[in-house]
């Protein structure tokens, strides 16, 4: 089985809050091993969020192309002779 750590960097945003939920929870827990498992698991899982943190891709704005709307022309109106009306 492999280790959780690292299993860590390959889990996705919300599967490291799901997991940092369940280690909260159990650090509460009445039993000795389950707490002691989930208070060596946090610092591991809060310094991938905050690798992930800090690594995040910066979002760059593109400008805003204006479209500009142009009427369609059929091909009756461009047939016609408007001198002789």
């Amino acid at each position: 089985m492999t280790p959780l750590a690292e299993m860590l960097p390959t889990m996705t945003d919300g599967d490291l809050m799901s997991l940092r939920a369940n280690a909260q929870r159990l650090s509460a827990s009445n039993s000795a091993t389950q707490a002691a498992t989930a208070a060596e698991v946090m610092p591991l899982i809060d310094a991938e969020l905050a690798h992930r943190a800090a690594n995040k891709p910066v979002a760059v704005k593109k400008p805003r192309v204006v479209v500009k709307k142009v009427l369609p022309v059929t091909g009756h109106q461009t047939a016609l002779d408007t001198s002789a009306a």
